[in-house]
């Protein structure tokens, strides 16, 4: 298989996983000292390297978006990177909150090597 089309069943096979909400299988679709830098924490972001340190991380975002349901909207891939867009909606007491974002991801060997990821938020109730 070439290494666009092991690129894009990586990536395909990372959306299921984590549509499914299963870390483990999240963490295995990365390379062995891939890196995933979350789109919230304290660095801002927070980032974390190797199967075992991003499998927690991805834990700590599935908690973080408990009740969101996430959606792709669009992928584009140039070689050994592809961005995809996507949006977080979940339900609030006056409606629904949408979160929109993107994450970088750049491969290597039909593995992830990192997953940067970036969102858009508003500002907090009362807050500028």
């Amino acid at each position: 298989m070439a290494s666009h089309e092991l690129n894009r069943a990586r990536l395909a096979a990372l959306v299921d996983a984590w549509s499914r909400r299963d870390a483990e299988a999240v963490a295995a679709c990365f390379d062995a000292d891939g890196v995933y830098a979350a789109s919230v924490g304290p660095e801002p972001g927070e980032t974390f390297v190797g199967r075992s340190a991003i499998e927690a991380g991805v834990r700590k975002m599935f908690a973080h978006d408990a009740g969101s349901e996430a959606t792709i909207d669009q992928t584009a891939f140039a070689g050994d990177l592809a961005v995809s867009t996507w949006t977080y909606r979940t339900p609030a007491g006056d409606g629904v909150r949408s979160v929109r974002g993107c994450d970088v991801f750049t491969f290597r060997r039909g593995l992830i090597l990192r997953k940067d990821a970036f969102r858009k938020t508003a500002p907090a109730p009362g807050g500028a």
